[in-house]
């Protein structure tokens, strides 16, 4: 913003200003556009003999003057301009100019309370030249500018320090408070690559792996340009460790990094390495991957420079000078020759802590691994001492045993054959002939230990001091180096690292972990996936589920601490039953498959999750030894085996067992023909399930050892080709089928029909056709002939008494003009059905009368016309 006022001071140089002033006796109050002028004015050059003193304040009160030079030229030591810190001649002097300088800005003090500037000027009568033009500026003091990097994606880690790799974005996010008006602020981040950006919300990314100091300028509107900065780290990791020595102090390395605690009681931090001695800086922080390393990031303590730690491996490193002494207590704790150790860096403070246990990770380093782990090693030492006793003892020792951890007790014979393996289980990796590549060594030293764990049982709420100390052993030479896990320092509350299968740490499903802070003083709440477990309220929690846990520990009021962890429990195998496996030989020992039955052991369970192995003994199977090749040939007959299924880590695993019989072929056995009747259109196709005679086939053979199969002929049957579907329609009526069974285990041991074992038979429909004969008028004689054995009703019942005779047909008590159905089925194999539908009529009318008439005479009858008379008895006369 500064250089906008300037450029408006500029434009206002064309425009004119009004009120410039030439350089003579008096006081001005004057500010921009305004400009101080010598004598001569714009153009000309001031007089001979000059001796002026001119005084120029601010407008306003609380202003000062700024004089910007854009032009001084004056006679080389003859005449001089000098500008006063004040009101008169009697302030401090600013400067003395004689000659063509470039004086630039000069400004009124902090401390100058009147804001003027005094300028006194003398020339001699030997001659004159341009003399000066300076812009009159009024500036108000500095405001109260307080920067903030308010946040970052990704976020710091746990010690405050932004890490990415390579090309990885970086989103920050800035802002401000002004004690007085922000209007017009600018925000630029320096971002310690040579590049820049501007603006509150900026994003980033780095080419090149190393440390990187970001900063953020927030500048007002002040002419002299008034800033608030703030600062991060960022360390853009590449496969080697980054080494930072100018981020933390000692005492925020043990604070921020190491202990990083909100209830640690820390204090009376010191420290001790090469740089006190006019040597190399053996303490630092350092960040890795935490792939190639085993740490992200923590605290190095070395015998060298602790910035040359980082990889790859190089050769030697033997950093440090004869000025940079030993460490007594060290001599004292590990028994070596007093005087006797060189460039010691160590790192000590004091401690209350809040369990009754404390602990820390670690890895050390070494140049003497290989060449000179037979017989040479530098020593370090965590000394932890009880202030109420005075009781001192080293921790940094080899789990499990009482060695002091060195290259002389924790080494690997691989390296160097001079010597036997020591603790071998603790040692982690090599860089050289025997080993790795050195150039893919994440530090530069030759080799390290696995990661361990300091620990030991502490008071609570006593006071100790520990003291972390290394030095090289005898020389200053082949230096080594100790590094220490970051957050990892343990007062209390803790619930330690994650539990992962990963890490090779997780337990088997369907088994329990415990979860413990240590702190059994402290109130605790317990939380899964961010829920509170109701009723957990104590130190400890007994778990049998995967997840995310965390604990709010409260150790008082003001002192509050919470902690998380991973928890994740390897997959469980379930065994699933195992069929057993047949083989086929007349001596009763054959080959064997046996992963046929590794579906029938997995079930649904994923095959990447888990390891199959098949063995002699249920011992063997437990052990995990003596695995059986896949095929196998069984040596008696029946033959046990034992299989086991194991997640890929080996650790949860489940056996069961199962049997390998060889036998002789199978046996066909003989079945009926599968019947089915025609449907209607009497075309002698229909469908056939063929699963049905697979039973009988087999017979008492077991149908999970052997299948069945179906063919057309014997040439196919004997091939194992052109199986037929279970669900097959038959192409001819009767069709033959032809049989093979086949173990599941062996397709060579089989047998299979030369002639059909059974035919497929479309049977035909019963003939259901009848007649209704004799049906009189009043139906008492109506009779249903053709039947075969088969049923009948009347259907529906006409409920009228009417009926048919089961065995004659005969149909009695039928009521006039009514329609009656018959339906008649079959008594076949194949039964069907018809109907035929009558109806009865009601009799004809025969009554008649006849008029009587006279002997001789003809009779008159009144008849329904059309019948037949007769008489009854017949006269015999003639009529």
């Amino acid at each position: 913003m500064k250089k906008i006022f300037y450029a408006i001071a500029l434009v206002l140089s064309f425009i004119g200003y009004s009120q410039d002033v030439v350089m003579e006796n008096g006081v001005f109050n004057r500010c921009a556009p305004d400009r101080l002028l010598d004598s001569g004015g714009e153009f000309g050059n001031y007089g001979d003999n000059e001796n002026f003193t001119t005084t120029i304040c601010p407008q306003n009160v609380d202003d000062f003057i700024i004089l910007e030079f854009t032009q001084f030229v004056t006679q080389l030591n003859v005449d001089f301009l000098v500008i006063y810190d004040g009101d008169d001649t009697t302030a401090p002097v600013l400067g003395t100019f004689s000659g063509p300088v470039p004086i630039g800005t000069i400004s009124a003090s902090d401390t100058n309370v009147s804001g003027c500037l005094t300028l006194e000027f003398t020339s001699d009568g030997s001659g004159s030249g341009p003399g000066w033009i300076a812009n009159i500026l009024c500036a108000s003091p500095c405001q109260d500018i307080v920067a903030s990097i308010d946040g970052t994606v990704p976020e710091p880690n746990g010690s405050g320090v932004v890490v990415v790799t390579p090309g990885e974005n970086i989103d920050f996010s800035g802002s401000a408070t002004f004690s007085q008006d922000g209007t017009g602020a600018s925000y630029e981040w320096n971002f310690g690559d040579f590049n820049t950006a501007t603006g509150e919300n900026v994003s980033h990314s780095y080419a090149t792996a190393g440390t990187y100091n970001v900063t953020l300028i927030v500048e007002d509107t002040n002419p002299q340009g008034c800033t608030g900065l703030a600062n991060i780290t960022v360390i853009v990791l590449g496969p080697f460790i980054e080494v930072d020595q100018s981020t933390y102090t000692d005492v925020q390395l043990i604070e921020d990094v190491l202990v990083n605690s909100p209830c640690a009681s820390v204090s009376n931090v010191i420290s001790s390495t090469g740089s006190d001695f006019g040597s190399t800086n053996g303490i630092g922080y350092f960040v890795s991957d935490g792939i190639n390393f085993n740490f992200t990031e923590g605290i190095l303590l070395t015998t060298g420079d602790a910035e040359n730690a980082e990889g790859p491996e190089q050769g030697t490193l033997s950093d440090g000078n004869g000025a940079w002494p030993g460490d007594t207590d060290l001599e004292n704790a590990i028994g070596l020759t007093p005087g006797i150790t060189n460039n010691a860096s160590f790192i000590q403070f004091d401690f209350v802590p809040l369990a009754d246990n404390i602990s820390f990770n670690y890895i050390f380093a070494s140049e003497e691994y290989g060449t000179f782990q037979c017989s040479f090693t530098d020593a370090f030492a965590f000394l932890l001492t009880n202030n109420n006793t005075g009781v001192t003892e080293n921790i940094a020792i080899v789990p499990g045993t009482t060695d002091v951890v060195s290259v002389l007790n924790v080494r690997d014979q691989a390296h160097n054959g001079g010597c036997n393996s020591v603790n071998p289980e603790f040692f982690d990796v090599f860089y050289g002939a025997t080993g790795q590549p050195p150039a893919n060594a994440p530090i530069d030293f030759r080799g390290y230990t696995t990661r361990m764990a300091a620990t030991s049982a502490v008071v609570p709420n006593d006071s100790y001091t520990i003291k972390l100390v290394i030095a090289d052993d005898q020389d200053t030479a082949f230096d080594a180096a100790v590094f220490l896990e970051a957050g990892s320092f343990d007062l209390g509350g803790d619930l330690g690292d994650d539990i992962t299968i990963a890490a090779g740490t997780a337990e088997c499903g369907g088994e329990s972990i415990t979860l413990d802070t240590g702190v059994t003083t402290a109130n605790h709440v317990w939380y899964f996936e961010g829920t509170e477990i109701p009723g957990e309220t104590s130190s400890t929690i007994t778990i049998t589920q995967g997840g995310t846990y965390s604990v709010d520990v409260v150790f008082t009021g003001v002192c509050q601490t919470s902690d998380s962890i991973l928890v994740e429990f390897r997959p469980s195998p379930q065994l699933n039953p195992v069929p057993d496996l047949i083989g086929c030989s007349a001596t009763g020992i054959a080959d064997f498959d046996l992963s046929l039955n590794d579906d029938d052991v997995l079930g649904v369970q994923d095959p990447l999750d888990f390891v199959i192995s098949y063995h002699l003994s249920e011992q063997d199977a437990i052990d995990n030894i003596g695995a059986l090749p896949t095929t196998y040939t069984n040596t008696v007959n029946p033959q046990e085996i034992w299989v086991r299924l194991a997640d890929n880590s080996q650790t949860c695993f489940i056996t069961n067992s199962f049997f390998l019989s060889a036998s002789t072929q199978p046996t066909i056995n003989t079945v009926p023909d599968l019947e089915l009747c025609d449907d209607l259109s009497e075309d002698g196709i229909e469908e056939f399930d063929l699963s049905l005679q697979s039973l009988g086939v087999l017979g008492p053979q077991s149908d999970v050892n052997y299948n069945v199969t179906y063919h057309l002929s014997a040439t196919d049957a004997q091939s194992g080709v052109g199986a037929l579907p279970l669900l097959f329609s038959n192409t001819v009526n009767p069709q033959e089928i032809f049989v093979r069974i086949e173990s599941v285990t062996d397709a060579n041991c089989f047998s299979a029909s030369a002639v059909p074992e059974f035919n497929l038979v479309v049977l035909p429909l019963d003939d259901a056709s009848f007649t209704m004969d004799n049906i009189e008028c009043n139906a008492a004689e109506a009779q249903i002939t053709g039947l075969n054995g088969g049923t009948f009703v009347l259907n529906p019942d006409p409920m009228d008494g009417t009926v048919i005779d089961p065995v004659t047909g005969e149909v009695s008590n039928a009521v006039p003009n009514t329609v009656y159905t018959v339906e008649y089925t079959t008594a076949g194999v194949c039964p069907t059905s018809e109907t035929f539908s009558f109806t009865t009529l009601p009799p004809d009318d025969s009554t008649f009368s006849i008029v009587p008439t006279c002997e001789g005479g003809f009779v008159d009858m009144v008849v329904t016309p059309g019948g037949i008379f007769s008489f009854n008895p017949d006269p015999m006369d003639g009529v």
